[in-house]
């Protein structure tokens, strides 16, 4: 009897992994998940958020990676790398989803949890200082017991300062779960951790496929920026920064012209312009020393010309004028990067 029934349960054992090693060449992604923790409601609620994407598959842990050896001999070596992530509760999971929008879609999914004693933290939690709900009473020496500076002020219970009562991976004991109760606040996190991920022929683990994706977002933004910025400044063309080299080099030949004073139809009028304000100051000049050294009409012209000082800001003001074009044109450039 005892021969059959080691028989039967080798013939279930085959029965299971064939069925994986089929599962294995359907998918082009198979991951590890750690289901420690997860109470069985949870996980079915997860797995019924996941169907139609991805399936799951739970299985004592020698087999599932008898599967993965098996599944690694006919499709990629590659695979035997799984084989080292299932440690604890585990289970496989396939889809065709690439594995980094996997991992965002398992990260969507978890549930917040009260704390229980003896399970790491996940995360550091403080407790702020200030006024509580609590009404006086044995509150204050549960939470005095555990770390939080507490007393009784004006008939409130008040937190006296910040105090951090869990930190990362820190084991919760009975006295912090019950404290953390008394203030709603629930640290775990309850759903599936996709601890690694195979996609043709690479492995990735939970550290690169849990990504910051506003960081990512900045980051790829700010490399742009200094890649059109370095792209101008060596006046390499592209189809976003040749309007801003084009813009930049008519700006510098304004300015050489200018500068140079040559007679071109583009800086004739400021020529002039500066000419004439060049030609009235030096008629006040004389007249302040001379007052018959002009004739009338030049009279006239210093008597109906603005102030020295009213000419200058326009000038100004032309040039800031310029500068503002020049750099809403770079920024037009820019703006192209992002739509």
């Amino acid at each position: 009897m005892a021969i059959s029934a080691r028989a039967e349960v080798a013939s279930w054992k085959r029965e299971v992994l064939s069925e994986l090693v089929e599962i294995f060449n359907r998918y082009p992604v198979v991951g590890v998940l750690s289901i420690s923790d997860l109470p069985a409601a949870q996980f079915q609620q997860v797995r019924r958020q996941l169907r139609g994407q991805a399936e799951v598959i739970v299985s004592k842990n020698t087999l599932l990676r008898l599967a993965v050896e098996k599944a690694a001999e006919q499709r990629d070596p590659k695979l035997r790398e799984l084989a080292n992530y299932i440690q604890g509760p585990s289970a496989l999971i396939f889809t065709r989803m690439n594995p980094f929008k996997l991992s965002k879609i398992l990260q969507a999914s978890k549930m917040s949890a009260p704390a229980k004693p003896g399970i790491r933290s996940p995360k550091e939690v403080t407790i702020p200082a200030g006024e509580t709900d609590f009404a006086p009473g044995p509150i204050v020496g549960e939470l005095q017991r555990v770390g939080i500076k507490a007393r009784i002020q004006a008939g409130k219970v008040v937190i006296l300062e910040d105090c951090c009562i869990l930190k990362e991976g820190e084991i919760i004991t009975k006295e912090v779960a019950d404290a953390l109760a008394r203030f709603g606040i629930q640290p775990l996190e309850l759903g599936l951790k996709l601890c690694a991920a195979y996609e043709a022929g690479m492995i990735f683990s939970s550290e690169v496929l849990t990504i910051d994706e506003k960081q990512v977002i900045g980051q790829l933004q700010a490399a742009c920026v200094g890649a059109v910025n370095l792209a101008v400044n060596i006046n390499y063309p592209t189809s976003i920064t040749i309007g801003i080299i084009v813009a930049k080099a008519s700006a510098a030949a304004h300015n050489l012209a200018l500068n140079f004073c040559l007679p071109v139809a583009d800086v004739m009028p400021t020529l002039l312009a500066r000419a004439n304000v060049e030609m009235l100051s030096l008629a006040a000049a004389l007249f302040r020393r001379d007052e018959n050294a002009l004739d009338e009409k030049l009279k006239g012209m210093l008597a109906t010309a603005p102030p020295a000082e009213t000419r200058s800001e326009e000038k100004k003001g032309e040039k800031t004028k310029e500068e503002e074009k020049l750099k809403g044109e770079e920024m037009a450039g820019l703006s192209a990067l992002f739509g």
